[in-house]
């Protein structure tokens, strides 16, 4: 079933400032996700019971969150780059916090 993807402003914006390429690969899910309404490991993974997110490694680890609303719609939350081992809790916080106003 095909999905409606949008961005949080926020989130757009940090998409932004990464290279060219990692910008490239995040797209080229996205549209995955709109078309086939999810993706699998290892592109993606759960993180909470609303929270997924998208892992792109390209000259490092970055990662987008995102989550579904209602039927037909996913909203793009944030990303940033990882620099640990395990997610940053404040990252994944920032992302719960962003989806609050969409619910």
């Amino acid at each position: 079933m095909e999905k409606k993807i949008f961005y949080d402003k926020n989130a757009l914006g940090e998409l932004l400032r990464f290279n060219s390429e990692v910008q490239k690969e995040f797209q080229a899910y996205l549209v995955l996700l709109a078309s086939g309404g999810k993706l699998e490991f290892p592109e993606a993974r759960k993180i909470t019971k609303r929270l997924f997110e998208i892992r792109v490694t390209q000259g490092g680890a970055y990662r987008g969150f995102y989550a579904y609303l209602r039927e037909s719609y996913i909203v793009i939350l944030h990303f940033f780059q990882k620099k640990t081992q395990k997610t940053p809790e404040k990252e994944i916080e920032l992302a719960e916090q962003r989806l609050k106003k969409y619910e």
